[in-house]
């Protein structure tokens, strides 16, 4: 072999491991990207409450309505309105999962899916309502799971809050 044919393989060489080890460096710095701006946050203090690929349609037959909307690459999303016994009603999504705190003991009363107990649940950051905990109230119970129902005016889902961001006038001109 000549000397300008190995200089050639050994350029090649280079830019293969080169490449390689930008590609692993992409994969690892942006691993998960498409899941960055995947959260619903509270609304007050901007604390990660939930993802959206937690969240679950789990329809209750005592909403006074429901709605199909769409988050992210998530379509169908059922948002149901309830009233409770006061009269405050509340737009509902539900989860499997959520970073929350309970904030009352466990209640069988009143609640809007039939068969499930509810807690009361808070913000972990600022204390604000969030939404409930559903809990199967038949021990036993395989078939249902609990789950979380969270205030859609108490939560913001990530994408939507880079448009709450506005600039001054002054900058615009």
């Amino acid at each position: 072999m000549s000397a300008p044919m190995n200089g050639n393989i050994l350029s090649i060489l280079k830019f293969l491991v080169l490449f390689g080890i930008l590609s692993v460096v992409n994969n690892v710095m942006f691993a998960g990207s498409v899941d960055l701006h995947d959260f619903f946050l509270c609304r007050r203090c901007g604390r990660e409450i939930f993802q959206l690929s937690d969240m679950v349609n789990i329809p209750s037959n005592v909403a006074m309505r429901q709605r199909n909307d769409t988050f992210g690459t998530k379509r169908g999303v059922l948002i149901q309105r309830f009233k409770n016994p006061h009269g405050a009603q509340y737009e509902v999504v539900t989860s499997t999962k959520a970073n929350v705190m309970r904030a009352s003991p466990e209640t069988g009363g009143d609640t809007w899916w039939p068969g499930f107990n509810w807690i009361i649940l808070a913000c972990p950051g600022c204390r604000q309502h969030i939404g409930w905990e559903y809990i199967p109230q038949d021990v036993n119970d395989k078939e249902h799971a609990t789950f979380f129902g969270l205030v859609l005016g108490n939560i913001l889902y990530e994408n939507d809050a880079d448009n709450l961001i506005v600039l001054p006038k002054s900058y615009n001109s």
